[in-house]
C-alpha cells in the first residue's frame, strides 16, 4: 500500500455518503481505511467488511484502529457511531463539513451552518472526527485488500425489524416528493403518494409534518434534523421553506416548490414555482402522467 502518514477511517451505512467520506480522504492523502457490509467498495486502501451493522461492535473497531481521522456520513446511524467515537476517544468532533484540508497536524474543516445559510471555517488538531454532509469531489478506484471481521455483540439487541410504509431510501432517491401542511391533511397524503409512485419516485416530509402532525413516518423527515437528500429532482408540495427544511433540500438537481403563495420563501431556493393547490397540482400531475 506504500507509506502514508495519515490514517483516515471512513463509515457509513449509506452508500453515497461512504463515498463522499472516501472522496474528501483522497482529497486530503493518507491510508483510506474503510468499514462496510457490502463488499463492492473500490476506493479505499484496506476494507473491513463486518457481518452485521451493529452499532456498539463498528464503535469498538473503529477506536481500535487508533485512527488519525475519522469520517462518516451524516445519515441518523453515522452521526451516532462518530460522536460515540469521538466521546470513547476524547476528541473533537466537527459534523457536516463539505471540505476538508490538512496544514501539518491541523486540519482546515468548511461546514455547513446557519441552517445551511452559510459555511464556516474550523480549524481543529489531528486526532479528529469529522462527519460530512456533502461534497462535489469523487474518489478514484482503488485496489483494496479485504478482511472480513465478526463484530461482537452488542449490548443492544434487535428483537424484531419493521420496514417502513413504504421502505423509502430517501437518502439515495433520485425523485422526492416533499409533503408541507399545505397538504391540507394526512388523508391527503395520499395524492402526493400516487404522485412519487408515477414518477418513480418517494414521500418525504417536512419537519411539521413528520415530527410533529405524523402525517409522514418520522424517519422521513427532511431537514436540518432529519435526512438531507441529493435527488434529481425534488417537488415540494406546500412547503413554506423555513432554513430548516432547505438546509435538507439545498444539494437537490432541480427543486420544483408548488405552494398557494407565490411569494412563500422557498422561491428563493426552487427552479420552478406553481401557484397552486398541492392536491389539485398532483391530480392534474397524475392525469397528465396517464395515472388518473
Amino acid at each position: 500500500m506504500g507509506c502514508f502518514k495519515t490514517k483516515i477511517v471512513i463509515f457509513s451505512e449509506n452508500p453515497a455518503y461512504l463515498r463522499m467520506a472516501a472522496a474528501i480522504g483522497q482529497s486530503i492523502g493518507g491510508e483510506i481505511i474503510g468499514i462496510s457490509a457490502i463488499p463492492d467498495v473500490k476506493f479505499v486502501n484496506k476494507l473491513y467488511l463486518i457481518d452485521k451493522m451493529d452499532e456498539d461492535g463498528i464503535v469498538d473497531l473503529i477506536t481500535s484502529l487508533s485512527p488519525d481521522l475519522v469520517i462518516t456520513g451524516s445519515v441518523r446511524k453515522d452521526r451516532a457511531i462518530a460522536a460515540r467515537v469521538a466521546g470513547r476517544l476524547k476528541l473533537p468532533i466537527v459534523p457536516d463539513i463539505v471540505s476538508l484540508k490538512l496544514d501539518g497536524n491541523k486540519a482546515i474543516a468548511n461546514r455547513v451552518a446557519y441552517s445551511g445559510m452559510g459555511l464556516v471555517t474550523i480549524e481543529a488538531e489531528l486526532p479528529l472526527v469529522v462527519t460530512v454532509v456533502g461534497t462535489q469531489l469523487q474518489p478514484k478506484e482503488l485496489e483494496p485488500s479485504m478482511e472480513k471481521v465478526q463484530l461482537k455483540e452488542g449490548r443492544i439487541k434487535v428483537v424484531s425489524k419493521k420496514s417502513t410504509a413504504s421502505g423509502a431510501n430517501l437518502a439515495t432517491a433520485q425523485i422526492v416528493v416533499g409533503v408541507g401542511r399545505g397538504i391540507g391533511s394526512k388523508e391527503n397524503v395520499k395524492y402526493a403518494e400516487q404522485l412519487a409512485e408515477a414518477l418513480g419516485g418517494v414521500v418525504g416530509g417536512s419537519r411539521p409534518v413528520a415530527a410533529e402532525l405524523g402525517w409522514v413516518p418520522e424517519d422521513r423527515q427532511i431537514g436540518l434534523s432529519g435526512l438531507r437528500i441529493r435527488p434529481k429532482l425534488y417537488i415540494a408540495l406546500g412547503i413554506s421553506g423555513q432554513p430548516q427544511h432547505i438546509a435538507g433540500i439545498r444539494d437537490s438537481k432541480v427543486i420544483v416548490a408548488v405552494n398557494t403563495d407565490k411569494n412563500a420563501p422557498i422561491l428563493e431556493n426552487a427552479d420552478y414555482l406553481v401557484v397552486a393547490d398541492a392536491v389539485s397540482f398532483c391530480k392534474a400531475m397524475l392525469k397528465k402522467l396517464g395515472k388518473q
